[in-house]
């Protein structure tokens, strides 16, 4: 009775360390979806990779690849396998682009890519506003946020917010060194959060122009002087 106890014991102390390690795995840097699919769910099912492929409508080699970690798993099969399983497809996507990732990062080779650079020669508008560039920091996110102030409204109105412009997606910027040379020159975009991206040069430095307030001229792109046309029509 006392042998059949501990053996118990010992089990629930093998199966809990087990869990342990599986949790641990989840919560590895970014795991391959298709190891944990066929050991926490083919495995338990009894199902093997064969019949789930035919079961799937998926080559059985592809299915295969792809549960053994070597291939990733592509949205038609995340799809095909989550229907199957009633598991979350989008779940497996997320693993899987985290996981490609992961791998894409260990290639140090693609972190000596430049910058893009312009292959047309770039103009500026003949109308525009001169003033500088500024940028104020939102605590709650950590997060900053980019504008041009126009420098004429600003001494004539003696009103700190006077002639603040925010960024749009399509302005154009000319900015100046101290020695008032054209540093840059091109437009203003925006990432896909909808901040400021400034194109052509690392954000360390561009960056580094708007917390230093150098000197810029703006000229508004067409939904930036489509907005103040339809605001003087109010």
């Amino acid at each position: 009775m006392l042998i059949a106890v501990r053996s118990c014991e010992r089990t629930r102390r093998e199966a809990l360390i087990d869990r342990i390690d599986v949790a641990a795995e989840r919560r590895a840097a970014a795991p391959h979806p298709g190891p944990i699919i066929k050991r926490d769910y083919l495995a338990v099912l009894g199902i093997d990779e064969a019949s789930l492929a035919h079961q799937l409508g998926i080559e059985a080699e592809r299915l295969s690849a792809m549960l053994a970690g070597r291939r990733s798993i592509d949205v038609d099969a995340a799809v095909r396998i989550a229907r199957a399983l009633q598991l979350p497809a989008e779940r497996i996507m997320r693993m899987q682009v985290q996981c490609d990732f992961a791998a894409v990062r260990e290639a140090r080779a693609r972190d000596t890519l430049p910058i893009v650079i312009p292959t047309l020669p770039r103009t500026f508008p003949e109308i525009f506003i001169r003033g500088r560039l500024g940028c104020t920091s939102d605590d709650s996110r950590g997060e900053a946020s980019y504008f041009f102030q126009q420098s004429l409204e600003r001494r004539v109105t003696g009103d700190a917010y006077a002639g603040l412009h925010a960024l749009w997606r399509g302005d154009l910027l000319r900015i100046y060194d101290a020695q008032e040379r054209v540093l840059w020159l091109g437009p203003v975009l925006h990432d896909f959060d909808g901040r400021v991206l400034l194109p052509f040069r690392p954000a360390r430095e561009w960056r580094a122009w708007f917390l230093d307030g150098y000197v810029a001229d703006l000229a508004f792109g067409n939904e930036h002087a489509a907005f103040f046309e339809s605001m003087s029509e109010v």
